[in-house]
């Protein structure tokens, strides 16, 4: 009824107003019209989606006949290294020797963000920090980014002689060897402190060697304090004289045209009877070398050294728009704790890059060579593509992220190898209150956890802050991995410097003097020769508050009470895990026995550092410390228990990969699929008949099986044969 009122409500106002018909017809001929286009334009988007269906079908299919390994070569534009394109190789040189490497990956990754060049650093390194650089470079895995280092440890004693008071040390006075140490086949390089913040491309310092007249040798910023004006107290200079910081070294014209070694023996011996050291170290002497020779300086603009020190000048540089900085200098003692104007807001920036996921550096630019090979490590048909990730993917190492210092007592001294998380610190730090000796460290977190980390062992830890035998060894999330718990375990136990190591959990509490105990052991029974692994038996409580029991009297006792608080460890969850330790045995023994090797034995070992790694394609849960000891067992080591040795575990909340374990049939199935890869893997590398699956392990393969069979169907896809 209301429909007809309206319709007759419409046609009479149309009627009675004749002029209102036109804008009416108007109107419903744009509306036809636009219904129109609409049915067209969908006409055209399913045609559209039609063909794009068809093009990834194509693709997908394409790709699945790519095998494992086949390698692919392609053309690509070519961008010759020549002077002034995007793909000149820019060469830097640093001083990283000493404590250096915790400074300069923030400097790194700020130097990353803006660069376009591709890089080749020039490492001017001791044997530790060679180590680390080394480590750090090949795991971060940047492109067009190159390093060398140069072992200059046997080179300090040029210049140690030199009276000198600076905080680095006889490192400081490094750079002045430079043309010495560097290849004569370089003959440019950007020589930087490691305390930068870049804010700019450093291909803009590059450049500026084109700008530097025949006489002009090297390149600097001037002093940003009146430090040098003080010159009854201090070293010749130029004015305010110039910051070492950031300087160009014309490598070619130096050693072509100036005797740079009895340049700066001069200057040294012309001051140092007056003066008595140095206190800035290579700046002051090379602050002398340009008073008596201005001619070889070229001036850089201040902006590319913007000096954070106490008594700063750098706000007369850059004014009110810090805009205008290009390269921040921390060179106070105080570095990023300095307190100055602006400070607060620079040190945000480099507090940025500080949490600054490294992995995003990794995506190339553009590429610089006519010809790459890239080889394509995917396997599409590969049912658990993402658990095979932890082998093929690269994650980025910092060993020795914290000071480190412990040299082994004897040849039977040995150090706690363990992995943990973040979540796990607290574990950590009781770990250490009950463990004297010196421990390795793998420690999994994000760029973000750098600084929790340190402000934790630091600064509201006492037990860590004052323990310097404890290596800390960073690895940085991946998001396309499991958690890599025995690519972690490997970083640890190949960072030892003692002759054997005891292999732990950092979620177990040892008993009191277990680190004496085990050296004791070690020199009595000698295990390397006669190829033995010591077994540290290994106990639980499952009361949260329950105090550990410290002795094996106290364990013992505990056992018998009634009810029991204490237990084997997993003896109801995982029995197998650890049954052929023999606990029954083991609570009346007074000597060491041997035990057999049995399907599933993951027992907690005490062996010599050069044991086999662990295997890496086991990652998150599940079979990642089992396969150790089926290797172990088929390389021929035997099992010896310790009677007087224990750890205990405390509960925690499960992780992650557990609860995918649990949850998950998919997890478990590429797990069993896993498992049976390594054991015909050892049978082909150690020639030995091992154990065969589980009854449920053989169900999940059954499954895993049909699993693959209905995806290649599905797909027209060749099963691997080692699948099936």
């Amino acid at each position: 009824m209301k429909m007809n009122l309206r319709s007759r409500n419409v046609l009479s106002c149309l009627f009675l107003r004749p002029w209102l018909g036109v804008p009416f017809g108007i109107w419903i001929a744009i509306s036809v019209a636009y219904y129109w286009w609409l049915i067209s334009r969908i006409s055209v988007l399913e045609t559209q989606n039609k063909v794009f269906k068809t093009q990834l079908r194509l693709s997908q299919s394409a790709m699945r006949q790519m095998t494992v390994d086949s390698v692919t070569t392609y053309e690509v534009p070519v961008i010759p290294d020549t002077i002034g394109t995007l793909c000149e190789t820019i060469h830097i040189a640093l001083v990283c020797m000493g404590k250096c490497t915790r400074l300069i990956t923030p400097m790194l990754k700020s130097m990353f963000h803006h660069r376009q060049n591709p890089l080749h650093f020039h490492m001017i390194v001791d044997l530790g920090s060679q180590h680390t650089i080394t480590k750090l470079f090949d795991t971060w895995d940047l492109p067009d980014v190159k390093y060398t280092c140069y072992n200059a440890q046997n080179r300090l004693s040029q210049v140690r002689w030199i009276p000198n008071s600076h905080y680095s040390g006889v490192y400081a006075l490094v750079k002045l060897l430079f043309p010495d140490i560097l290849p004569y086949t370089l003959t440019q390089v950007i020589v930087l402190d490691s305390d930068l913040t870049f804010l700019s491309d450093v291909a803009e310092l590059w450049g500026m060697f084109r700008n530097m007249s025949d006489d002009q040798v090297l390149g600097l910023v001037e002093n940003e304090s009146n430090w040098y004006y003080d010159t009854a107290k201090r070293w010749p200079a130029l004015g305010r004289g110039y910051n070492t910081g950031v300087m160009l070294l014309d490598l070619n014209k130096i050693r072509n045209n100036n005797d740079w070694t009895t340049l700066w023996h001069d200057a040294v011996y012309e001051n140092i009877d007056r003066l008595k050291q140095t206190t800035l170290a290579d700046q002051d002497i090379i602050n002398a070398i340009i008073k008596k020779n201005p001619r070889l300086v070229y001036n850089i603009s201040c902006q590319y050294n913007v000096q954070m020190s106490t008594k700063t000048l750098a706000k007369n540089c850059y004014g009110e728009d810090k805009n205008n900085v290009k390269i921040l200098h921390w060179n106070s003692p105080s570095k990023y704790n300095i307190r100055t104007r602006d400070a607060d807001y620079f040190r945000n920036i480099h507090q940025a890059y500080v949490n600054f996921d490294g992995n995003l550096l990794r995506e190339k630019l553009h590429r610089c060579s006519q010809t790459e090979v890239v080889t394509y490590k995917m396997n599409h048909s590969d049912l658990c593509l993402s658990f095979r990730a932890a082998q093929r993917v690269k994650l980025r190492t910092h060993l020795y992220y914290m000071d480190y210092s412990y040299t082994d007592i004897d040849d039977f001294d040995v150090t706690l190898v363990l992995q943990l998380s973040m979540d796990r610190l607290q574990f950590l730090e009781r770990l250490v209150k009950h463990w004297e000796g010196p421990m390795s460290a793998a420690i999994y977190l994000s760029d973000c956890e750098v600084s929790k980390l340190e402000t934790f062992i630091r600064d509201w830890s006492d037990t860590l802050s004052a323990r310097k035998n404890v290596a800390y060894h960073l690895v940085f999330k991946h998001d396309s991995v499991h958690y890599p718990v025995n690519y972690l375990r490997n970083v640890a136990l190949e960072n030892v410097n003692t002759p054997y190591v005891f292999l732990m959990d950092v979620d177990f509490v040892p008993m009191a003097g277990l680190y004496e105990h085990l050296r004791s052991a070690i020199k009595v029974i000698n295990p390397y020769p006669q190829k033995q692994c010591l077994v540290v038996a290994a106990f639980e409580t499952q009361r949260y508050r329950a105090s550990v029991p410290r002795s094996k009297a106290a364990l013992l006792a505990r056992l018998a009470a009634s009810p029991a608080d204490v237990a084997p460890f997993r003896a109801r969850e995982w029995p197998r895990g650890h049954r052929p330790t023999n606990y029954d045995k083991w609570a009346t023994a007074n000597k060491p026995y041997e035990v057999e090797w049995q399907a599933d034995y993951e027992p907690y070992l005490v062996v010599h550092r050069s044991v086999p790694k662990y295997d890496t394609r086991f990652s998150g849960f599940g079979w990642n410390k089992v396969s150790h000891s089926v290797e172990l067992r088929g390389r021929g080591f035997r099992a010896l228990v310790l009677p007087g040795a224990f750890v205990v575990h405390t509960p925690h909340a499960p992780s992650r990969d557990i609860s995918a374990f649990r949850n998950d049939p998919h997890y478990r199935i590429c797990l069993a699929l896993l498992k049976q890869e390594f054991m015909e893997d050892l049978k082909k590398k150690y020639n030995v008949s091992l154990d065969e699956p589980s009854k449920p392990e053989s169900i999940y393969l059954g499954q895993a099986k049909s699993l693959l069979l209905n995806q290649a169907k599905d797909t027209n896809v060749q099963v691997p044969p080692n699948q099936v």
